[in-house]
């Protein structure tokens, strides 16, 4: 599938490729090279192409396919994102600026986990004039980079937003993220309230499980012990590991008969 990605790009850069010089050539070779599985050698050939004097189009298809390979295959984040940069430095398209300012995104969110970063970029993609069609999901991702820098009372104000006048996945999945951040600040209560919330909206199986391992698990902490049993007895035959809900029941099971002591 990634290698396809790729593929397409190389065929732009085919169709504006100027068949009189050499670019044409050297771009075939980086795509074999890419189909080989030799990306260090491909990103080599792209980078002497840029050092020539290639029209602005070719150079910015050239700064995204470099990004791609950089990002995706070689695991170098700081070359993928200077390229990235080098298209919003030099491409006045908007579609330019917003492909490269979604992919900065995702690298800073998904890749480096640097999500003071990723704020900065989802807040230049919320606030783009003419408004994306993709703002909903540049809204949720500001909300989550805000909950994973633990600014939980910021994201809440979102989420909260989100849940209500969000397109369907962002409107579920802020549930989840609602009972999280209350998880984490020790409000049991709250956070079982709105996990319940989500399950009721959740069609993915694995997002189903991990939730009520952690409903058990506030259950749990707020010591309704026969709640948090019958939760985790649930999912024993569902959840990754089986033998971590083996010994949460065991475990629960000591307590309560200690309690009956």
């Amino acid at each position: 599938m990634k290698i396809k990605i790729v593929y397409l790009f190389f065929l732009l850069l085919i169709i504006g490729c100027d068949f009189t010089s050499g670019l044409h050539k050297d771009i075939l070779r980086a795509q074999n090279s890419i189909n080989r599985r030799e990306f260090k050698h491909a990103a080599k050939i792209y980078e002497n192409i840029l050092r020539r004097k290639a029209s602005k189009s070719i150079r910015i298809k050239i700064y995204y396919q470099l990004a791609e390979i950089y990002s995706v295959y070689l695991n170098n984040y700081k070359k993928a994102i200077f390229n990235l940069d080098s298209i919003i430095n030099e491409s006045n398209e908007p579609l330019w600026q917003v492909k490269a300012l979604e992919r900065i995104g995702d690298i800073y969110f998904e890749n480096l986990k640097e999500y003071e970063k990723s704020l900065k970029v989802y807040e230049k993609l919320s606030n783009f004039i003419p408004r994306l069609e993709k703002q909903d999901q540049y809204n949720f991702k500001y909300a989550q980079s805000l909950f994973y820098l633990g600014k939980y009372e910021e994201s809440n104000k979102l989420f909260k937003d989100l849940s209500i006048n969000g397109t369907e996945n962002s409107k579920i999945r802020s549930f989840y993220y609602l009972g999280l951040s209350h998880f984490y600040n020790k409000d049991w209560d709250t956070s079982i309230s709105y996990w319940f919330e989500y399950l009721k909206r959740e069609k993915r199986k694995d997002y189903i499980i991990k939730t009520k391992f952690l409903i058990a698990n506030a259950y749990e902490s707020s010591e309704n012990l026969k709640e948090a049993y019958n939760i985790y007895y649930s999912i024993i035959g569902e959840y990754p590991n089986p033998d971590v809900i083996k010994n949460r029941l065991n475990s629960l099971y000591e307590r309560r008969v200690a309690r009956k002591r």
